[in-house]
């Protein structure tokens, strides 16, 4: 051990003896490409799941018996028309007894404002029958609110899922009754890749339409609404979510699959570089570097950049290089900055 140290220490200082070195070190021989354009995303095509704006699980936040139950599965019920309703008598009459109770406490502090006015009775006897009768006006809206939720009615333009009950049951306060979709937009989800999501951010340069797998040849044009910005932690992928137009001329309904296919207006934006995989190598810091070759001096230095989406052998460069320049194309974990190359081979 003590040898080798000492012969790798008499190496790195072969000048001390006044000398110069006998014999030099011969330039590395790589591989160089030069870096060149590709279609990238002029078009590219997902699979996506059609869904709806909203899925709701309605219940009624009072006990009843279940009578009225006009909701059927696969309809649309329009916004404010009923999907539900609960025997109302007990309620009913619930309100009647809270404004029977109201009225006779009312009449009750009138003749008692009479008799304060008389110094019949204390100021303390007056404020509790005020206070009784401010009690039974919160009871008697309590038993009109529980009244009102005897009856659900559609929030929106309603797509019935699934009933969850049937008709003449006895159900309980929060439990589901009916399952219902808004259908008043419906959306197609797909995942996309990170070397996609960017133009994402300015969904006006994108042409977007989808194709159901149940009405093949028929295209639909899509909008764009919204996307997730976190990435799928295995997939590292992005959900983004389109919404269909209001005049497709057949039925879309949710959990329909899609061909989604995506493109740039501008053909010439879409264009983007591609590198081998085996040209990339990590900094210090784990960034992804390239080796860039200048002819003049014959050798190479580091240079960072963004990659994008891999397809194969090959991975798209975001930011970082030109069209035009010559980079190692293998071996770029023994390059070091300013080392001395020999080219092996420039393919275009």
């Amino acid at each position: 051990m003590v040898k080798a140290m000492a012969l790798a220490s008499c190496v790195l200082i072969t000048g001390c003896s006044g000398g110069e070195p006998t014999e030099e070190v011969s330039p590395k021989v790589v591989k160089l490409i030069v870096v060149g354009e590709q279609d990238g995303i002029k078009s590219r095509r997902f699979v996506g799941r059609v869904l709806a704006l909203r899925k709701v699980d309605l219940s009624f936040q009072v006990s009843g018996r279940l009578v009225e139950f006009p909701a059927v599965q696969g309809r649309i019920i329009r916004e404010g028309e009923l999907i539900a309703q609960l025997a109302q008598t007990d309620y009913e009459l619930a309100v009647k007894r809270a404004l029977a109770e109201r009225e006779l406490l009312m009449r009750d502090m009138q003749r008692k404002r009479k008799l304060l006015e008389r110094n019949a009775i204390s100021q303390s006897v007056f404020d509790e029958a005020q206070t009784n009768l401010e009690l039974s006006e919160v009871r008697l809206e309590q038993a009109r609110q529980n009244l009102s939720y005897t009856t659900i009615r559609a929030p929106f333009d309603a797509l019935v899922t699934r009933r969850l009950v049937d008709l003449h049951s006895n159900v309980q306060p929060n439990e589901q009754i009916i399952r219902v979709q808004d259908v008043s937009e419906l959306r197609i989800r797909i995942s996309v890749p990170e070397a996609l999501i960017r133009h994402v951010l300015n969904p006006d340069r994108l042409i977007v339409s989808a194709e159901m797998l149940a009405m093949r040849g028929q295209r639909i044009p899509l909008e764009y609404r919204e996307h997730v910005t976190e990435p799928d932690e295995v997939a590292q992928t992005y959900e983004v979510e389109f919404a269909l137009g209001d005049d497709v001329p057949f039925v879309v309904l949710p959990g329909m699959t899609a061909a989604v296919s995506i493109s740039l207006d501008d053909p010439t934006a879409a264009s983007e570089i591609e590198i081998p995989v085996s040209a990339l190598d990590q900094d210090a810091t784990g960034n992804f570097q390239v080796w860039r070759y200048d002819p003049e001096n014959q050798s190479v230095s580091p240079r960072s950049v963004i990659i994008g989406d891999i397809r194969g052998d090959q991975v798209a460069v975001v930011s970082g290089l030109g069209v035009g320049e010559t980079i190692a194309a293998t071996g770029s974990s023994k390059l070091r900055d300013g080392m001395q190359v020999r080219p092996l081979k420039r393919a275009h």
